[in-house]
């Protein structure tokens, strides 16, 4: 009898085990990778999801209406932000844009004519007057954006976006950080439909954690 009793406690054991590992689909170290030192997110009560990115990368391209369309269901503890790559000249470019843009208030609207107009029409956008004029044909004086361009604060943002790139540690563009401690990409998740899986599932990892401190 004793022995009939450990048995199923074995057993019982090694289903406990196997439920476990199927309410975990995704394994830090195949899926997404924890970073080596977490980064500070802007808003500690909040969950930050942060694309990696450039206008310059035709994967990023492609990516953008995946997730454009799931960023727009995010619940209210979740705040999406993006990071611009710089690992270039045109990726500087592209950088500076992205915040002269924000500080212009036109990122929305110009977002997606900006990355078409660099991979459908194949226009070549990476030096500052050309971009200028770019916005000229979008309804921004070209001289407000080549004043935000140059300015102090679009210039220290794209530092910290160096800064951020340098910590992030990623090896290509798209890639999400999610809260500053995680890491997903493409070639982990297997697809980039995949990667947004992963992120929802860290998202949710790291809720449970803030709801239990």
């Amino acid at each position: 009898m004793k022995r009939l009793t450990l048995i199923l406690a074995g057993v019982l054991m090694t289903l406990t085990a196997a439920v476990s590992a199927q309410d975990v689909p995704y394994e830090e170290g195949t899926h997404y990778v924890a970073l080596e030192v977490p980064i500070k997110t802007r808003n500690e009560g909040r969950i930050e999801v942060a694309e990696y990115f450039s206008y310059g990368c035709p994967h990023c391209f492609s990516f953008d209406p995946l997730i454009g369309a799931w960023k727009e269901k995010l619940a209210d503890d979740v705040e999406f932000i993006r990071t611009p790559a710089v690992w270039n000249k045109d990726y500087e470019v592209y950088a500076q844009t992205y915040y002269a843009a924000q500080a212009l208030d036109v990122l929305d609207t110009i977002h997606t004519p900006l990355f078409e107009a660099i991979h459908l029409k194949q226009e070549r956008l990476n030096d500052p007057r050309a971009m200028a004029r770019f916005f000229g044909e979008h309804g921004v004086d070209p001289a407000d954006f080549a004043k935000a361009y140059s300015s102090f604060g679009v210039r220290a943002g794209t530092q910290q976006a160096v800064a951020r790139g340098r910590a992030y540690r990623s090896g290509g563009v798209p890639a999400i950080i999610v809260n500053g401690k995680y890491r997903v990409e493409g070639s982990m998740a297997g697809s980039m439909a995949n990667v947004l899986k992963v992120v929802d599932f860290l998202i949710e990892k790291e809720r449970a954690a803030l709801q239990s401190q």
